[in-house]
């Protein structure tokens, strides 16, 4: 389509008209900052250029980046001298605080003249000789320089001998707020701007307060439950981020892995991208998932192939890596005997083959999946297994203590006995840690319909009670009644229901063993449950 083509106002309406407008436009695209990012030296830099990549693509773009960035350091928008001489309310500046402020602003010396000071571009356009020879004779040119030599003059003694710095700090604000966002795009994106404090004249410590925003903003995201799976998850992708290799991560389901590998990705967002694996089997999903998480440009028109080369182009030179989770999803999803995994070779080929780091958080369906390629294909697995350099096998279960690090992170501000009920019911729940999930947030639900903000025990237990367990009995009824016996299928074991018949979740789901639950006292049993 040629960009030449305009929407009249008073043509037909179509809805599409609007779809190429600058408002819906957001975020630097990763394939280009890649480019960027593969001349730069030193680690630390491109993290903070990624950084302010990944903050281009959230709500509000870079425009809101600046803004924050402004309202978080205010002091830190004025030039050198202005930090110096400080920027209190109601301060004034003297004769020379204004010169040296002024040589400090783009065209200041016009905007803040003192007293005594002639407008040099009026002085300019002064005659300073006849314009032909009768001019010359009559002499009328010096009566008229002398004239506005005069004027001039007298306008300059009418100038003030200060300002006050509440002018310049306004000027300095004012040109934040119009060119910070533009200027931190050419940052991610020209290689020839040097990533040092100097620049923007109105905001000198540009790169310095970065970081510091960068440092503030880690610290801000959500905080790592600590737990088992935990640890061993983050130092499962410690090792692959610093070495550049293939790790695979796995264990069983609603143990905490997504959340772990989220939440590290977080921690780490001038340096990691998460990624999670669509269940399907074309490739334009595939590209599209791992596309919008880099930050390379998609559209509905885009072909897999292009969407294959942005993203090469961004992880082989752009020092990037890559978080899969659900990567059993990675295996064909097809029975054709003839299927390969395409999405494995492409990733054994294109990224770890080019030193890209890669992390699989995935469950046991992936070997199992890879088993199961490898007997009806001629595909084998020799090259892919040769290129994990690390697998991490997590635990199987969590102890009592990891149980309520997680219920604390769901309900921080609740107390001792809502934590203790929350544990007891996830262990003994077929939804494990997704239970603390679910009774915490119906325990916010009720009290939030109440009218209180602060979540009591009686709310828990009452979510507990009323509405998670019934919900949890009813799914396992109404799962178990669609059930149809076949002779094909008679020597199968029945799933486990959420909740067994009594609904009494007191007691931990065996092989699982919690002290924590078995020392619970039976006098709060019985009141938690009756």
């Amino acid at each position: 389509m040629s960009s030449t083509r305009r929407a009249t106002d008073n043509g037909v309406f179509r809805q599409e008209r609007f779809a190429s407008s600058q408002e819906f436009e957001r975020g630097l695209m990763a394939n280009l900052v890649a480019k960027r990012c593969s001349i730069l030296e030193h680690a630390k830099d491109r993290e903070l250029i990624w950084f302010i990549q990944l903050l281009s693509h959230q709500a509000g773009g870079l425009n809101k980046f600046a803004a924050d960035l402004c309202a978080r350091f205010p002091d830190h928008v004025a030039t050198a001298s202005m930090r110096q001489f400080g920027m209190k309310a109601g301060q004034i500046y003297s004769a020379p605080q204004v010169r040296a402020v002024r040589s400090e602003i783009a065209a200041g010396v016009f905007d803040y003249p003192l007293k005594g000071e002639m407008d040099t571009i009026a002085l300019l356009a002064i005659p300073d000789g006849p314009c032909d020879a009768i001019d010359n004779y009559c002499g009328d040119w010096k009566r008229e320089r002398d004239k506005r030599v005069a004027e001039i003059d007298a306008a300059s003694a009418k100038l003030p001998n200060r300002y006050a710095a509440e002018s310049f700090v306004a000027r300095c604000r004012d040109e934040a707020e119009k060119e910070l966002a533009k200027h931190l795009a050419c940052l991610c994106l020209d290689p020839a701007l040097p990533i040092a404090d100097g620049k923007p004249w109105y905001f000198p410590t540009l790169i310095s307060t970065l970081r510091q925003f960068q440092a503030e903003w880690i610290a801000n995201r959500n905080p790592m439950a600590v737990t088992t799976v935990g640890k061993e998850v983050c130092d499962a992708l410690d090792y692959a981020n610093e070495n550049g290799r293939l790790v695979l991560v796995d264990g069983l389901a609603r143990i905490g892995k997504t959340f772990s590998a989220q939440v590290w990705c977080q921690q780490h967002p001038g340096r990691a991208r998460y990624v999670q694996v669509p269940p399907t089997n074309d490739d334009f999903s595939f590209f599209r998932a791992i596309a919008r998480s880099l930050g390379v440009s998609v559209n509905l028109k885009s072909k897999a192939q292009e969407l294959r080369c942005r993203i090469e182009e961004t992880l082989q030179g752009g020092n990037l890596m890559l978080v899969f989770d659900e990567a059993h999803y990675l295996w064909p999803q097809s029975h054709y005997r003839s299927t390969t995994p395409g999405r494995v070779n492409w990733l054994m080929t294109a990224l770890t083959n080019n030193g890209v780091s890669v992390a699989l958080i995935t469950t046991p369906q992936f070997m199992r999946s890879q088993k199961e390629i490898e007997s009806r294909t001629c595909w084998t697995g020799e090259q892919f297994t040769g290129r994990i350099f690390h697998y991490q096998k997590l635990s199987d279960s969590l102890t009592a203590d990891d149980l309520e690090s997680v219920a604390r992170s769901f309900l921080p501000d609740s107390d001792a006995r809502s934590v203790e009920m929350l544990v007891l019911y996830a262990q003994s729940s077929a939804k494990y840690l997704a239970g603390i999930a679910a009774a915490a947030g119906r325990a916010q639900f009720i009290s939030k319909r109440e009218g209180r903000q602060r979540i009591e025990s009686k709310d828990v237990k009452r979510a507990i009670k009323e509405s998670v367990i019934p919900s949890d009995s009813a799914f396992a009824a109404a799962m178990k009644a669609v059930e149809k016996p076949s002779r094909r299928r008679a020597g199968s074991v029945p799933a486990q229901p959420l909740q067994d018949e009594c609904n009494r979740f007191e007691r931990p789901v065996q092989p699982m063993n919690f002290e924590r639950a078995q020392a619970a006292p039976e006098r709060f049993r019985a009141e938690l449950v009756h």
